[in-house]
């Protein structure tokens, strides 16, 4: 594959495809491509975006209906697979445009699917014996219909190497922004992320409504230990991996990471787990007991106490008015109009109280 190709990402459409992600991973990369233009001394692009249009009839392969830059041959070096807007993907895609992605993957290109992406990912065959990454709502059709796929909601991210997938009904945004600061660096991610949300420590909310963590900061190593968390939705992360991942000494690193997000890296993880908790109850009908399990809680008494003092609602009382019945995406209205706008507040430790989950991550005095 030619080196340039790695700066080429196609995003392939298909019957009942989500346009609004097509449209804006679209925007996206423009709007960091022309960030960057100035820098390039062939005055070219960048990032070069094109539309890849699944044909409807059987074996053949898709075709570019769009091209961002419109000199040379196609050679997408990624790509993206979006999620549908309403129903799932059906089983009947066309043959061509599986075999044309296993022959694309076959010659080096890293396949992306977002959300409901995942179903069209797997027709391929190539996710077999692979953990992958989905919406909540999607996770038991999509074992049911691939049952040689490991479906693991509990990541919101999950980077096979050639293969990456992401969970999340908004997770384009997330996908989009890991792609550019992959690509193009940091410094082009941010500025993007400012440009296309007003609020820059909004827009750098990369995995949960209801909590916007701080990473406009500009401490790179602080980003890395938030990373870390986020991966792991905050379970199974402790002071000494965060501090490894930073690449600090641990004193240094609990004063650098209070300075850089405004929390102790015990408030943080709480509060992605938290916001973790709030999604699983949101949307679909995972047990009380399986989201204190997943989350790293010792029982859901542990649980349930820690999630009442953050938002003031027992998990049970939360997912019955802020719950969608037919497992659909909640409107956001009504999210919001909860818990401050559905900022997470940090409560104070109480005595007896279970973290399991934050066995290691004491509250050291920061000097």
């Amino acid at each position: 594959m030619p080196a340039n190709a790695l700066n080429e990402i196609g995003i392939v459409l298909y019957p009942g495809v989500q346009m609004a992600c097509v449209y804006g991973l679209t925007d996206l990369f423009g709007i960091a491509a022309k960030d960057s233009f100035g820098h390039r001394p062939d005055r070219r692009p960048p990032l070069r975006v094109t539309h890849w249009q699944v044909a409807r009839y059987a074996d053949a392969t898709p075709s570019c209906v769009y091209d961002s830059d419109p000199r040379g041959s196609t050679q997408p070096g990624i790509l993206i697979i979006p999620p549908t807007m309403v129903d799932l993907p059906s089983p009947d895609v066309p043959p061509g445009a599986a075999s044309w992605l296993r022959s694309r993957h076959a010659n080096g290109v890293k396949l992306v699917s977002v959300c409901s992406g995942a179903f069209i990912l797997a027709e391929t065959g190539l996710a077999a014996g692979r953990s992958v990454s989905t919406h909540p709502i999607c996770a038991d059709a999509l074992a049911k219909r691939f049952p040689e796929i490991t479906v693991d909601t509990n990541r919101r991210i999950i980077d096979h190497g050639d293969i990456l997938t992401a969970g999340g009904f908004m997770a384009w945004v997330d996908v989009g922004l890991l792609l550019l600061e992959r690509i193009l660096g940091r410094a082009v991610r941010t500025e993007t992320a400012r440009f296309i949300l007003s609020d820059p420590t909004v827009s750098e909310a990369r995995y949960f409504a209801g909590f916007a963590p701080r990473q406009t900061h500009g401490d790179t190593a602080v980003l890395k230990a938030q990373e870390r968390v986020h991966m792991r939705d905050g379970r199974d992360v402790d002071l000494a991996s965060m501090a490894a991942a930073a690449g600090l000494e641990r004193r240094t690193f609990l004063r650098r990471f209070a300075s850089a997000t405004g929390m102790t890296p015990m408030e943080y993880c709480r509060a992605v787990r938290i916001a973790r908790a709030r999604e699983l109850l949101e949307f679909g009908n995972t047990s009380q007991k399986e989201i204190a399990h997943s989350l790293g809680y010792k029982d859901v008494a542990s649980f349930a106490r820690v999630f009442r003092r953050a938002l003031g609602l027992a998990p049970g009382a939360y997912r019955k008015r802020f719950g969608d019945s037919d497992n659909l995406p909640m409107d956001s209205t009504r999210r919001m109009a909860h818990a401050g706008s559905g900022t997470y507040s940090r409560p104070p430790l109480e005595t007896g109280e279970d973290l399991s989950a934050d066995h290691d991550l004491t509250d050291l005095a920061l000097r």
